[in-house]
């Protein structure tokens, strides 16, 4: 069972911002610029498995729900898109259930719900398009300004590669995770994967066995768990 980013402190996470958000005042509106300077910080990180710290994150959104004087769409685009590469994909709706209609009504903002749509529907070679569309109004890419973004993406379109296929055309790999057969080659090599000719052969998956699973968690673990929840 994947354990909810809310409850992982990420091992990039300051003391400070910590203390911050398991204090009573981790909803004054003064740690806003704290939160905001601490999602920089997140977003330069191009390591996509310790730089995205979604308790953080959505203490932020929550100040603004509380302060809407003092939203910052940019940062919300940021935060949304930050989410949208996590391995966990609830990650994302929870972000998504803090923001209000007209918020979400934002260009940019509705842009990533729409690619979020098409990464549920595995349609990665529209996504890389859309995301990309030379014909966009807007000035800037709704990822500008996350390290790492396309790199991160690709590690969950690689996932799903190996998850739902044994033999795959080469060429369509590079389709979906939008790179050129040099580098899709080096990636087969680095995933174990065999390459014969114009197709790619993915390692056998081991056969899944039905089993009863059953999980033991405490008392103590469970309240906290509701705890946490309950202050999304």
């Amino acid at each position: 069972m994947s354990v909810p980013s809310l409850f992982v402190r990420p091992t990039t996470r300051p003391d400070e911002i910590h203390r911050l958000l398991t204090d009573v005042e981790r909803y004054n509106p003064s740690n806003t610029v704290l939160l905001e300077d601490y999602l920089a910080r997140q977003c330069a990180n191009p390591d996509s498995t310790s730089n995205h710290d979604l308790m953080a994150n959505l203490a932020l959104l929550k100040l603004y729900q509380f302060n809407p004087e003092m939203l910052d769409h940019d940062v919300i685009r940021r935060i949304l898109a930050k989410a949208l590469i996590s391995a966990i994909p609830a990650d994302f709706n929870l972000c998504l259930y803090l923001l209000t209609d007209e918020v979400s009504k934002d260009p940019s903002i509705a842009k990533l719900l729409a690619l979020r749509e098409l990464l549920e529907r595995a349609q990665f070679v529209k996504f890389w398009r859309d995301m990309y569309d030379p014909e966009d109004e807007e000035e800037e890419s709704v990822v500008d300004g996350i390290a790492g973004f396309d790199n991160g993406l690709r590690k969950l379109i690689l996932a799903e590669i190996t998850a739902t296929y044994q033999k795959i055309p080469l060429k369509d790999v590079q389709d979906m995770v939008n790179l050129d057969e040099e580098a899709v080659l080096r990636l087969a090599k680095e995933n174990g994967w065999t390459v014969d000719g114009p197709v790619i052969s993915l390692p056998l998956k081991a056969e899944v066995k039905a089993s009863v699973i059953s999980e033991n968690v405490k008392f103590e673990q469970l309240t906290k768990m509701l705890s946490a929840a309950n202050d999304i």
